[in-house]
């Protein structure tokens, strides 16, 4: 496999991400299945909120990042979701 440049993998990533926020969005409509719960849950797991004081260790950059990229997915999947409402 050849080596890709921060560039490309930055937009394959940023690709995924607006495939994955399509995705979401369409299946966030059915409340049902309970995907939009589900995300936010995964949040308040992981953003330590419940000790606001508490000063994050560095140890905890990968679940940081984790919880950053799951609220990006879960805005694109709202902007989404609100352009295809304003649409119909």
């Amino acid at each position: 496999m050849s080596e890709q440049s921060a560039f490309e993998l930055e937009g394959r990533l940023n690709g995924l991400r607006e495939a994955l926020a399509m995705i979401a969005a369409v299946l966030a409509r059915d409340e049902s299945n309970g995907l939009r719960l589900a995300l936010e849950e995964r949040i308040a797991l992981l953003n330590h909120q419940e000790d606001p004081g508490a000063v994050p260790h560095a140890s905890f950059a990968v679940e940081a990042a984790a919880t950053r990229e799951i609220e990006l997915l879960i805005s694109d999947m709202r902007s989404l979701m609100a352009s295809d409402n304003e649409k119909a």
